[in-house]
């Protein structure tokens, strides 16, 4: 029996006061997640400059707040009052992102959640009676057709490589300091660590790119290569362009993220220069936690604390591994 088989046994088993209650609440969840919804098409609307993307998202608002509104009907039938309209933290990042870089920027990442939605209102009865899920899967779809998903992909990417950048920095200047390594000394090998990183990560992104392309072409018969003729070539000439944008784009995001945790050791005393690139490291892993919170499905605030925990855990592993090899050695 599969775990969801399971939860259904149980609730078909247990009393009636608490299946009402159980039901109340799944109300309010789509009603807020609806809500929530509608504001950001709105936020979107108000920040696109084009008058037709500009009409779209307004009519994905409206059919949004049709949905709160079949929610609100029925916690109200079942005698429970509303949630009060509140917008998530994460929901407020996405409008900002999108004044900022434009929706197409923020919007691969509300497709995903509209699919979410959808599968989650198939399970439901209710909702997939009233047409909810066909609607929210109308809803990606609308936005697959206006934006290009690799922007999404970009903005991962570059959150992944930031990220890389600063844990791994990071975990080795604390290896560094547990080890008993003066301050200079650890710059030192901070600012190697972010050299050797970004260059290490650089040409691997020119290598996978470059390698695809070559297999690409191997694997070409040829019929289709003599077929190909010019715009072959041009297609070469444009990925290996793309090889070098990622070799370009991989080295700058690593070096922002491993500078941060040498920052301080070449800017403080040595007490201060530990406290800072604890402190600083710490931040700069909320803050990419929060970003991460754009694409998976967990909260704006269990997001940004995971990726600090990971990120201090590590920390203090590499920082313990390097007094481990002083004791030894001395």
């Amino acid at each position: 029996m599969s775990a969801r088989d399971t939860k259904a046994e149980a609730f078909r088993d247990a009393p009636e006061a608490e299946k009402d209650a159980c039901e109340l609440t799944r109300f309010a969840r789509n009603l807020v997640a609806e809500r929530e919804s509608a504001a950001l098409y709105e936020a979107l609307a108000a920040a696109e400059r084009d008058p037709q993307q500009r009409r779209v998202y307004l009519a994905l608002a409206a059919s949004e707040r049709a949905h709160a509104s079949y929610w609100e009907r029925r916690l109200s039938l079942g005698g429970a009052v509303p949630p009060p309209h509140s917008v998530s933290l994460r929901a407020r990042l996405l409008a900002q992102l999108a004044r900022w870089f434009g929706s197409g920027f923020v919007i691969p990442t509300i497709t995903v959640r509209e699919l979410r939605d959808q599968a989650d209102y198939a399970r439901q009865s209710d909702a997939a009676g009233a047409g909810l899920d066909v609607e929210e899967q109308s809803h990606a779809e609308t936005l697959r057709a206006m934006t290009d998903a690799a922007v999404g992909t970009k903005l991962r990417a570059a959150v992944l490589g930031a990220n890389d950048g600063l844990v791994s920095n990071f975990c080795l200047m604390m290896g560094m300091v547990g080890g008993g390594a003066t301050r200079s000394a650890v710059a030192l090998g901070g600012f190697a660590g972010l050299v050797g990183g970004a260059l290490s990560m650089a040409l691997g992104e020119w290598l996978s790119v470059t390698n695809a392309r070559e297999l690409a072409e191997s694997r070409k018969d040829g019929e289709a290569a003599g077929a190909r003729g010019l715009s072959g070539a041009t297609a070469s000439a444009a990925t290996a362009g793309e090889a070098w944008h990622a070799l370009r784009y991989s080295f700058y995001l690593f070096a922002a993220g491993a500078a941060v945790p040498l920052l301080p050791f070449v800017t403080s005393s040595t007490r201060f220069a530990v406290i800072g690139s604890m402190v600083i490291s710490v931040a700069a892993l909320l803050g990419i936690g929060l970003v991460t919170s754009l694409f998976n499905a967990r909260t704006a605030g269990f997001s940004a604390l995971r990726q600090a925990a990971i990120g201090v855990i590590a920390g203090v592993v590499t920082y313990g591994a390097g007094r481990v090899v002083t004791l030894l050695g001395g």
